[in-house]
This record gives C-alpha cells, sequence and structure tokens, in this order.
C-alpha cells in the first residue's frame, strides 16, 4: 500500500468544490422555495424543475467557457452541481406515482429530460453567440 497523500493544491481545489457545492446547494433550495411558494396554486411541482433548468444552461454556458479543469470542477461540479439535483427530481416523480398523478409525472419527465438537454444546448449556443467560439458536441 503506497501512501499517496494529495497535494496541497488538491486539497485546496477539493475545498473550492465544497464550498461551491454548498453555496450551490443553498442557492437552489433558496430559489426552488421561492418558486414554489410563488407557483403553488398553478404548477405545484416547478420549483425543481425551474432550478434544474437553469441549471442546465448555466452549464452548457459554462462548459463551453471554462477551459481548465480546476474551474470546470469548481464552477460545473461544485457550484452548478449543487444547484442542480437529479435526486429531487426523482423524488417527486415517485411521490407522483404514488399520488397517482401520471398526467404530471409524463409533463415532469418530459420536461426534465427533453428541457435540460435544450437548455444545455442553448447555453453553448449563447457562448458561442457572445464570441467564445466553442461548438456544442
Amino acid at each position: 500500500m503506497t501512501d499517496e497523500s494529495p497535494s496541497i493544491g488538491t486539497l485546496a481545489q477539493l475545498a473550492a468544490v465544497f464550498v461551491a457545492g454548498g453555496t450551490g446547494a443553498t442557492l437552489r433550495v433558496l430559489l426552488s422555495g421561492r418558486i414554489e411558494q410563488a407557483l403553488v396554486e398553478r404548477l405545484p411541482y416547478a420549483g425543481v424543475l425551474v432550478v434544474n433548468l437553469i441549471g442546465c444552461l448555466l452549464i452548457g454556458f459554462a462548459a463551453a467557457v471554462i477551459t481548465t479543469s480546476e474551474w470546470r470542477n469548481i464552477i460545473l461540479g461544485g457550484l452548478l452541481g449543487g444547484f442542480t439535483t437529479y435526486s429531487a427530481f426523482a423524488l417527486l416523480s415517485v411521490d407522483l406515482v404514488g399520488h397517482h398523478r401520471f398526467g404530471v409525472l409524463a409533463t415532469q419527465i418530459g420536461a426534465h429530460l427533453v428541457g435540460g438537454v435544450l437548455c444545455v444546448w442553448a447555453g453553448f449556443w449563447a457562448a458561442r453567440a457572445l464570441g467564445f467560439g466553442v461548438s456544442a458536441g
């Protein structure tokens, strides 16, 4: 067994990812809570969807703009990884099945999957349109 301790640079990057992830998760809770409060009567499950779509748009943009692996880890994996939430989407889906809300379930799944991919693509497109010159693919 070798004793390969992480370097100071690695520890600093892990700390930055940790802080960024916590920041993203906090922003998600605050924003999704506000969205849920504002739309509870019309769209009771909109918080998770809106946060995930915003996150997908930002991930597409950031992936096109950020070129260093260190910053990609911090921003994509930490901040935006903490901001978006697949697990809340999955839990919501199970809850909808349990309440026999299959129409809402189908809408949620379609909106997350199709909307998420379209938002990532739109983020790439926006970066290219602003002159960052990276293609989506």
